[in-house]
């Protein structure tokens, strides 16, 4: 039986689970590129996510989250780490799902990606802790349809990527 190479890697999570940190890191082990969503939208509007948000709204941002999607799926091979809300959008996740791509959810306890974001002040929809937590708890059912989980509790970027390798993902 013929197994199918897969070229693209979603790195999925909430705000302070590595996605960003992790993905460079899988990235380069892979000999791959390594896209982060997020900054490709900063960089692509000329401003932080938060400033995004506030002058032009979340549709907008959603909007343009999706374009750069699509664009940066062209790229493969590639490691993608997707922003916050990204697979929580439904156009977003079917895409990611018709891509062909291995979707990892990085998994951290609430409490631990609070104490990692509490300094955080370029996020749009982290105003403080109850929000943090809604937001979490509205995210995760769609974080547990990823195809992967790896958790990153207490773990060092670099065990995470070995665990990932580890994935039957190619």
């Amino acid at each position: 039986m013929s197994r199918h190479r897969r070229k693209l890697i979603y790195l999925l999570g909430f705000m302070g689970s590595g996605k960003t940190t992790v993905g460079a890191l899988l990235a380069r082990e892979l000999g791959w590129p390594f896209i982060d969503l997020d900054a490709t939208l900063e960089a692509g509007q000329g401003m932080t996510i938060r400033d995004i948000f506030e002058q032009a709204g979340e549709p907008f941002f959603r909007d343009i989250e999706h374009a750069a999607l699509t664009q940066a799926s062209k790229s493969q091979p590639a490691v993608i780490a997707l922003g916050g809300g990204t697979f929580v959008q439904q156009s977003n996740l079917e895409f990611i799902r018709d891509s062909g791509g291995a979707t990892v959810w990085l998994d951290c306890p609430v409490e631990e990606l609070q104490r990692r974001c509490q300094e955080l002040t370029t996020r749009p929809l982290f105003r403080d802790a109850r929000s943090f937590r809604q937001l979490y708890d509205q995210r995760l059912p769609y974080y547990q349809l990823a195809e992967f989980r790896v958790s990153t509790k207490q773990r060092e970027p670099a065990e995470v990527v070995e665990q990932i390798l580890r994935l039957d993902v190619f």
